[in-house]
């Protein structure tokens, strides 16, 4: 892992970040001196995260429930006294057929997958208004653009994002805070095997290979904002020579 970021003092969020990119994102954010705060339902995967580094704490909650988001980023504010980062990594990512599709399986989706962001950029944007300073990140799809069958709530929910990142970053550009989208590829996750079981996973990236655009955009380097960082796939770990 390229520790070439220096985040000490820096408190940084995480939510989902119990296992996939938001783990790796909350162990190189760890490395690079922050202290971190991952945010997630489940609770076995969350503490054994935070259980490997004194710099990563665990706390168990649903995005999807307003007052319990506002309560933990709250005690997480009181406890270290700023955020200087937000990772919204917290998603499902289910396959049912649109003709299958009933009204609570489609809240579901879009209550985790974008009410989770809002309510998470609602409870830590005051802050960061206040420190004049802060980056949040948000995470984009190419299904939200190409489609993918049987992914019709989570191509939806990806769309909503992209829009209310690029309306937010509006918002809080005048007080310093940072909104940046980040649009990975397909990455070996828990989610997508979850959506994807028959996906040839050996030649597929993994959750490391996010880890350098996420670190970026966290840090005082990335001082763009309403912008989206795009990566599609990784050079091979054994180049064939030309000759």
């Amino acid at each position: 892992m390229n520790n070439s970021y220096d985040f000490s003092g820096k408190v940084i969020l995480i939510t989902g970040g119990a296992s996939g990119i938001g783990a790796a994102g909350a162990r190189a954010a760890a490395a690079a001196g922050a202290r971190v705060a991952i945010l997630d339902v489940n609770e076995e995967l969350g503490a054994a995260v935070a259980a490997d580094d004194a710099n990563i704490s665990f706390y168990s909650l649903d995005v999807s429930d307003h007052d319990s988001v506002q309560g933990v980023i709250g005690d997480i504010v009181k406890n270290h006294g700023r955020i200087d980062g937000l990772v919204c990594c917290a998603i499902v990512q289910p396959l049912i057929p649109v003709i299958e599709m009933t009204p609570d399986r489609l809240r579901k989706v879009l209550s985790i997958n974008v009410e989770g962001v809002v309510w998470a950029c609602k409870a830590v944007a005051p802050v960061m208004m206040r420190q004049n300073s802060g980056s949040i990140v948000m995470f984009a799809s190419g299904t939200a653009d190409f489609g993918k069958p049987f992914s019709s709530p989570y191509t939806a929910s990806k769309g909503a994002v992209s829009g209310f990142a690029h309306t937010f970053a509006k918002e809080v550009q005048p007080y310093g805070v940072r909104v940046n989208l980040l649009r990975p590829g397909i990455i070996d996750t828990p989610q997508y095997r979850a959506s994807n079981p028959d996906a040839d996973y050996d030649k597929m990236d993994k959750p490391q290979d996010v880890v350098g655009p996420l670190m970026f955009l966290l840090s005082d380097d990335a001082t763009m904002t309403n912008s989206m960082v795009t990566r599609e796939g990784s050079l091979p770990r054994s180049p064939k020579i030309y000759s």
